[in-house]
């Protein structure tokens, strides 16, 4: 076990109410003293709110700082919390719409972005529904963040598969339905999975990976729509956007999700993760 691994799984251990004091001391370190990849999320700011005044924009820069601090401690928390405790964070709403095709043995294709708490939002998803959930996951270079965040992705059974493998799994798998899980704002790994768009004002290039899956295996493609109600709690809600992707294009399948992800963001911009170099 890695240092940091080590150190995140102890803290851990501690009360939530705890680990935001934690995060407000965070926050004045991140922000104010090293101003922590500061100058891409004032230009991200800039180029997705150019209608925007300097100070409204100053005003989402520093609550996202706070976000991110407190979304830092929360997954540190994810090592260690109780399924009884996440439900006294998380909310659950319409889990019926994703139930009626686990009992048609239909899987489904659930995808999200890095907004709110997604991993809360997985966990709670995968105790609360009948599908085994199914992370599609790309390893991060540190060894001991990525092996956390394995074991945050692992537990209450869910599973966690390189997005390399993710293909061959969807082929050879023949177990009971299952719910595949894929972050949308991710900038493509290769050139011909790309879809280029307008995303939050910018042309951007997408990721077609969610799309090509829907419509190869005519897997249901679910929104999961994750709202902040204040800190600590977050209402989760699956929002079907294709029934039969196979009778859609994979460019039509991408426009749904990201067009609904990208109103989430313009709706509370402060829960999405300014700190991306999402556009080079």
């Amino acid at each position: 076990m890695s240092i940091v691994y080590a150190l995140c799984y102890l803290l851990s251990f501690l009360p939530l109410s705890l680990l935001y004091c934690i995060s407000d001391l965070c926050y004045i370190v991140v922000y104010y003293l090293i101003g922590y990849r500061k100058k891409v999320v004032i230009q991200n700011l800039m180029h997705a709110f150019p209608t925007k005044t300097v100070h409204e924009r100053k005003q989402i820069e520093k609550f996202f700082y706070r976000r991110l601090c407190e979304l830092l401690l929360e997954q540190i928390k994810a090592c260690t919390i109780t399924s009884q405790q996440l439900f006294q964070h998380i909310t659950l709403e319409d889990i019926e719409a994703i139930e009626q095709f686990y009992k048609r043995n239909q899987s489904i294709i659930l995808v999200s972005g890095h907004f709110g708490n997604w991993e809360w939002a997985a966990n709670a998803l995968a105790l609360q529904t009948s599908y085994t959930i199914c992370a599609g996951y790309q390893p991060l270079h540190h060894k001991g963040i990525d092996r956390m965040a394995l074991h945050i992705r692992t537990r209450f059974q869910r599973k966690a598969i390189p997005m390399v493998a993710l293909f061959r799994h969807m082929t050879t798998y023949k177990g009971s339905p299952q719910a595949i899980t894929l972050l949308i704002d991710q900038a493509p790994l290769h050139q011909r999975n790309g879809y280029g768009t307008t995303f939050l004002a910018q042309s951007t290039t997408v990721t077609l990976t969610a799309a090509k899956l829907a419509q190869k295996y005519n897997h249901p493609v679910f929104y999961i729509q994750t709202e902040r109600i204040k800190r600590g709690k977050y209402r989760v809600r699956p929002i079907l956007l294709a029934e039969r992707p196979a009778q859609l294009s994979v460019q039509e399948i991408t426009e749904r999700y990201i067009r609904r992800f990208e109103a989430d963001i313009l709706r509370n911009p402060a829960c999405w993760l300014w700190s991306h170099r999402r556009w080079k």
